[in-house]
């Protein structure tokens, strides 16, 4: 069991640091706070003209924003499954150890008390 907690605690350190966390149900993340909306001002053709270029750098600002949203989640995903996966084999190889030992115990025993005399 002491060699499980070693090979998570490795693990752990591995994840990349921008990983988010899920607190209450809510995923936070390094992404930022999202892009505060534009839109167009439609008073008179002036008003639009000049909101134009505000909307198209929100457009940009919400482009890049969702991006990096799926690349930090994706690899959240990624770290999160991968370190279940790696608990649960952890966890299974231990289990495997231990019947293992039971196994050669019970021989040992059936050897030295039992029929196998």
């Amino acid at each position: 069991m002491p060699r499980l907690i070693v090979t998570l605690l490795a693990l752990a350190a591995t994840l990349p640091a921008h990983a988010g966390r899920i607190d209450n149900g809510t995923w936070t993340h390094a992404c930022g706070p999202r892009p505060a909306v534009v839109s167009l001002d439609l008073k008179n053709a002036d008003a639009f003209n000049k909101s134009v270029g505000a909307v198209n750098t929100y457009r940009q600002t919400q482009r890049a924003w969702l991006d990096c949203l799926q690349k930090e989640g994706n690899a959240d995903i990624k770290a999160t499954s991968d370190l279940i996966s790696q608990t649960i084999n952890g966890e299974a190889q231990a289990a495997r150890e231990a019947n293992e030992k039971i196994a050669t115990d019970a021989k040992a025993a059936d050897s030295k008390f039992g029929d196998g005399k």
